[in-house]
Formats: C-alpha cells, sequence, structure tokens
C-alpha cells in the first residue's frame, strides 16, 4: 500500500525520535509472525515456558 510523502517522513522522524520503542515494536510483530507462521509444537513448549518463567519473574 502506498503511503504519502508526509506520512513517510513523519514515520521516518518517529522512528529517528523513539528508537526503543521502534525496536520494542519489531521485536513483538517479529515474536507473532514466528509463532503464527513458523513454530511446531517442540517451539511452541519451550516459548509457553519462557513466558511463564518471565510472568513469575515479573510477578516477583
Amino acid at each position: 500500500m502506498m503511503v504519502s510523502l508526509a506520512q513517510a517522513e513523519a514515520t521516518k522522524r518517529y522512528k529517528k525520535r523513539h528508537p526503543q520503542q521502534t525496536k520494542l515494536y519489531q521485536y513483538r510483530s517479529n515474536a507473532r509472525t514466528f509463532i503464527k507462521h513458523y513454530a511446531d509444537k517442540d517451539d511452541l513448549t519451550k516459548l509457553i515456558a519462557l513466558a511463564q518463567e518471565q510472568k513469575a519473574k515479573l510477578n516477583d
């Protein structure tokens, strides 16, 4: 999909001013894509275990 030149410039400025937030969005997107399209049963089991460990750390 085409975006206007103004929108492309605004996106570029946002990414430059918010590099950490941009990285976070990209990591989240990559994780979702992996889970939805590429992960097998073993991968999902490992990811669930990692997520549970991280959740427990955050709750402490």
